[in-house]
């Protein structure tokens, strides 16, 4: 039986095994949709990018309640959007195309900003 996603942050995070699924299904989602909001589509079966949604997923699971301004998204997180856009040739698992999630996701338009909202300036 294949490993869930939730199972993977869990393994990815460290989390305890007491550590109830709604909390790290809460930081999965955050991941899938801050990728989103940066042009990455949503491509489920492709393991790099199930690789760094679990290493966002897990970032922020070991940053929660962290209120520290200095607690930016690591810039190697940042940097992995350049690398997800493109997206394989195509889906790993079964030739099809990626989940685009509805209407978001192609990294066709873009309003040029990092997605720490930066701007890419520094």
């Amino acid at each position: 039986m294949a490993e869930s996603m939730i199972e993977k942050v869990r393994r990815f995070a460290g989390a305890d095994p007491d550590v109830p699924d709604s909390e790290l299904e809460m930081f999965y989602a955050a991941a899938v949709g801050w990728y989103k909001s940066a042009g990455v589509r949503k491509w489920p079966n492709w393991d790099l990018w199930q690789f760094w949604v679990c290493n966002l997923a897990a970032w922020m699971y070991d940053n929660r309640g962290n209120a520290d301004p200095g607690a930016a998204i690591p810039v190697y997180i940042v940097s992995s959007v350049h690398q997800l856009r493109s997206g394989p040739e195509e889906d790993p698992e079964d030739g099809t195309e990626p989940d685009s999630g509805g209407d978001a996701g192609s990294g066709a338009e873009t309003d040029g900003s990092e997605p720490d909202g930066t701007g890419g300036e520094g």
